[in-house]
């Protein structure tokens, strides 16, 4: 698959994720300073849960985020020639991760994070088109891919090529673009909450 996105389709993939860049950055800046109001109640007038992270989601949750990464990881490296590759085990990655923030809330999980997200959609984009870039400095075409093999001891042969690079660019861009977008939106409904210090205060009589 990787092959395929970067031989047949590089300058389309490309495009791809530079919309999905811009995209993201643009909605960033139209819901900064939203403000939106929140209900009470829910739908059927029940006022909202103290629990907002019950504990046993929480630790679950915890607990299959390195299995999440490890299929992503997986799911990267096998789209090479494979169905995979850095699109799919982007959304992977940022469903495990978006998975934190709803278990465990943004206060907990964001000082975790440890990094800005918005440098992982500049980053990737530009390993992506310093891929290309590079392909230049051989005499060959915007995009050229290549690969050679190497020899790892108990792997033995594997092949490398400059696609599972190219891939990587746009994995950093996925995850970048999906976090930026569903947190923005879920930091609204997190800043506009009514919060309830009291479990007595939920009751109705």
């Amino acid at each position: 698959v990787n092959v395929i996105l970067v031989d047949f389709r590089g300058f389309d993939t490309l495009g791809e994720i530079t919309v999905l860049a811009i995209a993201a950055i643009g909605i960033f800046v139209l819901l900064d300073g939203l403000r939106l109001a929140a209900p009470e109640r829910d739908a059927d007038a029940r006022r909202w849960s103290w629990d907002e992270h019950p504990l046993i989601m929480a630790t679950f949750s915890r607990l299959l985020l390195p299995l999440a990464l490890l299929v992503a990881i997986f799911v990267l490296l096998r789209g090479h020639n494979l169905p995979g590759g850095g699109f799919i085990a982007g959304l992977i990655t940022a469903v495990a991760l978006i998975t934190q923030y709803l278990a465990n809330g943004i206060a907990w999980t964001r000082p975790r994070m440890g990094a800005r997200l918005h440098p992982l959609i500049g980053v990737g984009l530009m390993i992506a088109t310093l891929t290309g870039l590079a392909s230049w400095l051989f005499g060959y075409p915007f995009l050229t891919s290549t690969f050679t093999y190497l020899h790892w001891p108990l792997v033995g042969k594997f092949e490398v090529a400059s696609a599972m690079l190219f891939d990587l660019g746009v994995f950093l861009v996925v995850v970048g673009v999906t976090l930026v977008i569903l947190l923005r939106l879920g930091h609204l409904h997190d800043i506009n909450r009514p919060q309830t210090d009291n479990p007595a205060d939920e009751d109705d009589i």
